[in-house]
């Protein structure tokens, strides 16, 4: 009767492991860059600076049609990515900000942080939203706008 429970228990870890080897594997990339920027205001340039705070989830999927097989083909699956992009102002407590931003990556696209006259400048996959010193976020094609999932809150004086 020993014999008998130590089995089925052996039995039932064992399809709770392979049950739980089902999940398709994924992975978690984590970066941060801190990026120094010069703004231009009455007539004098003020520095900033920018952390980009990068977190992605990747989810691997797996070709229906290798069902069974040892060797298996991937899909690429979007990869979400979220920023935490704070902006420091140390001549200007008041225009510290933090910036929550959201998007689907595809494959090739880049993230591009360029610095403008008033502020800075986020591109990725052509779409552009730019961040006005003092005033916030604007987005100069509204198509960009439904790309992004933007969340912009004050940052502590």
């Amino acid at each position: 009767m020993k014999n008998l429970k130590l089995i089925a228990s052996m039995i039932v870890l064992l399809a709770m492991m392979q049950a739980h080897a089902q999940n398709g594997p994924t992975g978690v990339l984590n970066s941060t860059t801190t990026n120094t920027f010069n703004y231009i205001k009455e007539g004098v340039k003020m520095p900033y600076s920018v952390t980009v705070q990068e977190s992605r989830n990747y989810k691997t999927m797996f070709d229906l049609a290798d069902i069974g097989k040892v060797d298996k083909n991937r899909i690429n699956t979007p990869v979400k990515v979220s920023k935490l992009i704070t902006v420091t102002n140390n001549a200007n407590p008041r225009d510290n900000s933090v910036i929550a931003l959201r998007y689907d990556k595809r494959v090739a696209d880049t993230f591009k942080l360029v610095s403008t006259e008033k502020g800075f400048a986020i591109s990725v996959d052509n779409r552009t939203m730019e961040y006005i010193m003092g005033k916030g976020i604007q987005f100069a094609n509204t198509a960009d706008r439904e790309f992004f999932m933007v969340d912009e809150f004050d940052g502590m004086e």
